[in-house]
């Protein structure tokens, strides 16, 4: 045998070793993640490290089995530990590096990634239509005011709508779809507006994720599905029922806000006191997903950038119980292009906010006497209690 020959037989045999101590690692590695079991962990370390009790993952890891293709491949990871990297990396604003190194689950960064947005897409598109949804028929409307008047003896308040912001990455000055200008905020960072409303109990209604940071929360408000679906009720005769909002929001007949110049000690002063503690569910509620999910909050460690903010989600709130949980847990975060302006001749426009003036005047003086009469109802329970 000849030397070349020599050399290809020993390259060949080389290669086949290769091959084979590369199959080796990735049937170990397979057997790494299918011998994993994180519901054998004690369960303080398992809500630490997933934000759910056990029961919680398990139901919700049953609820996303409908939506996951069977595996193609013999190395996939195995579905339920797609959804503890997934909560995992929710949980705790991490990198994506680390999280397959503190689970021990062998799963490498790219994975990691592709396991991100295939769970968070089937979370926003499959579960957030089921579970997350703003009171429209008679029962649950019931249902909601009375838990409010249970609790704050604030009468025929159907939820708290509030603002927070969601950090991102700095986006590209001079992008020309999503300028960096729109994502800067009135605190001074690049974020989300997101639009979140709540029900007495701190369970999420409704979520707007749309608009960058420099958005403010009124002009969310204004185009919002919430408020044209509250404006059509209430023009076809159904006006007692409203939301409560910080003075950052317009006063409307199906929007009541505090009185911010009331004297002491008067009716305005118990209205707006009664208001400010209703509405404080708003301000908790986005405060407490915050903390659970920390890839939410705004920390030096790690903030999402706007690729994926886009592509992948905004998780919210754990809960002790499935159904509280999963009313909170998928707000996806979808960062659309900036709405498109219909042009229009400067006597069309002239016209236009002709009328949308006249009609917010309308509006303001209905709020304002649907304001005033609850003051007065209010006050006379207040001085009823005290007689």
């Amino acid at each position: 045998m000849n030397p070349v020959e020599a050399n290809f037989h020993l390259n060949f045999i080389q290669a086949l070793e290769n091959a084979q101590n590369q199959r080796r690692r990735r049937l170990g590695y397979r057997h790494i993640r299918d011998a994993s079991n994180p519901f054998e962990m004690a369960d303080r370390k398992f809500v630490k490290l997933f934000r759910l009790n056990k029961e919680a993952a398990r139901d919700l890891i049953e609820e996303i089995k409908d939506f996951i293709e069977e595996p193609q491949r013999r190395d996939t990871v195995p579905l339920h530990l797609q959804v503890f990297i997934c909560l995992n990396f929710l949980g705790h604003g991490g990198y994506q590096t680390t999280v397959g190194q503190e689970l021990n689950l062998a799963v490498s960064q790219p994975v990691v990634s592709r396991i991100l947005k295939n769970i968070c897409n089937i979370l926003t598109i499959h579960l957030l239509p089921r579970h997350v949804r703003f009171p429209t028929t008679d029962e649950h409307v019931r249902r909601v005011k009375d838990r409010f008047t249970e609790k704050f003896n604030f009468p025929d308040v159907i939820g708290v709508v509030d603002g927070t912001h969601v950090p991102i990455v700095t986006p590209t000055i001079d992008d020309p779809n999503y300028p960096a200008v729109a994502y800067l905020n009135r605190k001074g960072y690049y974020s989300i507006n997101v639009q979140a409303t709540f029900d007495a109990d701190m369970i999420l209604l409704n979520v707007n994720a749309r608009y960058p940071g420099a958005t403010h929360d009124s002009a969310i408000w204004e185009v919002s599905t919430i408020n044209r679906h509250l404006r059509r009720r209430y023009l076809e005769g159904q006006r007692n029922t409203w939301l409560l909002g910080d003075s950052g929001y317009p006063l409307q007949p199906w929007l009541m806000t505090p009185i911010t110049d009331a004297a002491p000690n008067s009716p305005e002063a118990h209205y707006t006191k009664c208001h400010v503690r209703a509405r404080n569910v708003g301000e908790r509620g986005n405060g407490t997903w915050k903390e659970r999910f920390r890839c939410l909050k705004k920390t030096e460690s790690y903030i999402i950038n706007m690729q994926q903010q886009a592509e992948l989600f905004t998780p919210a709130l754990c809960c002790t119980t499935y159904v509280d949980f999963i009313m909170y847990l998928i707000l996806k975060i979808a960062v659309t292009k900036m709405m498109k302006m219909t042009i229009m001749t400067t006597k069309e426009m002239q016209v236009t906010y002709f009328i949308k003036f006249i009609c917010d005047v309308n509006i303001l003086e209905e709020g304002r006497l649907v304001r005033r009469r609850l003051v007065e109802i209010l006050w006379n329970r207040a001085e009823n209690r005290i007689g």
